[in-house]
């Protein structure tokens, strides 16, 4: 009897390290890899990386479970927590996202 159990612990115990290995593997290929160091040297004229200025950031928030997007003017944009941004409405509508407008009220 003692052996069933010790041999059902041992079938246990090594299903569970097989799927440790097994998710540490494919997590760890999944790691982005570490950005070259940048060289010392700068690749363009310093003149004309002076007049390149810095990307701004995206603008516009969407949320991929509603597949609506949000724009500065939208009265929830500081409130909603986007999951996928955009540069413009237009990335936002090649993307398959909806604009938000307004629900109209209902009666009461």
């Amino acid at each position: 009897m003692f052996g069933f159990f010790f041999q059902m612990f041992l079938l246990c115990a090594g299903a569970f390290l097989a799927g440790v290995v097994l998710t540490w593997l494919t997590m760890r290929s999944r790691e982005p890899s570490a950005p070259s160091a940048p060289s010392a040297e700068p690749s363009a004229p310093l003149s004309l990386m002076e007049e390149q200025q810095p990307a701004e950031p995206p603008a516009i928030k969407a949320n991929s479970r509603t597949m609506m997007f949000h724009t500065p003017e939208s009265p929830y944009y500081k409130r909603m927590k986007g999951d996928a941004f955009f540069h413009s409405p237009e990335d936002a509508r090649r993307a398959g996202y909806t604009m938000w407008t307004p629900r109209p009220r209902m009666p009461v």
